[in-house]
């Protein structure tokens, strides 16, 4: 029987503003992740995973995004049987910021990429000034 576990080489670091803002625990998937104007958005390769064995759920103010696949495989000969086994699974939480509106978040998935829209509340825009430097 052989258990394997999905990673991937890829360990991208979401450090400073969004780091801070969506609190990622976890660095083993590639995650981009976008503050626009009226969203956030958050894309994620799965690559070999359909959107069937993708879970995404909002849970105490974190958008979380899960996946648990087990797979087998048989074949047989007239003087042999070899079975192999398999399983895989990740989970990945974000913090979801105060402007975040918990109630317009669209999700698809194409090519092994998952997009993740996290809409903003009305009046969350951030009132940022430049300074400038004498």
């Amino acid at each position: 029987m052989k258990i394997a576990k999905w990673t991937t080489q890829l360990k991208p670091k979401i450090t400073g503003f969004f780091g801070k803002m969506f609190g990622n625990n976890d660095e083993s998937l590639p995650v981009n992740v976008a503050d626009r104007k009226s969203a956030f958005n958050v894309q994620v390769a799965l690559p070999g995973l359909d959107k069937k064995d993708v879970r995404i759920e909002v849970k105490n103010n974190h958008l979380v995004i899960s996946s648990q696949k087990d797979y087998s495989k048989e074949e047989k000969n007239e003087s042999w049987i070899r079975r192999e086994y398999g399983y895989s699974s990740f989970s990945r939480s974000f913090r979801l910021p105060e402007s975040a509106d918990q109630d317009k978040i669209d999700a698809h998935m194409k090519n092994g990429i998952l997009s993740i829209s996290v809409g903003k509340k009305k009046g969350s825009e951030s009132n940022i000034r430049r300074i400038a430097i004498a």
